[in-house]
């Protein structure tokens, strides 16, 4: 097999795995953030006010996600 034609699949593989693996925190993180959202509005509905706050906290994870997003384009 060609030395080149293995290493591109090598970084094609090791990439898919980088996104994979930056997305996985993210994901979690995003569940907490809405089920923990859900629960305070399921024990006062008052807290629904705060939904522009929990959109707030879930851009900020997903910060994260989009950086691993952005790396696969800087790692060669």
């Amino acid at each position: 097999m060609d030395p080149i034609l293995a290493t591109l699949n090598i970084s094609i593989i090791g990439k898919g795995l980088m996104i994979g693996g930056g997305f996985i925190g993210p994901g979690i993180g995003i569940g907490l953030i809405g089920g923990n959202y859900l629960q305070a509005v399921g024990r006062n509905p008052e807290a629904a006010k705060f939904l522009g706050q929990a959109l707030i906290f879930v851009a900020i994870v997903e910060l994260f996600g989009l950086l691993a997003f952005a790396s696969i384009f800087i790692v060669k």
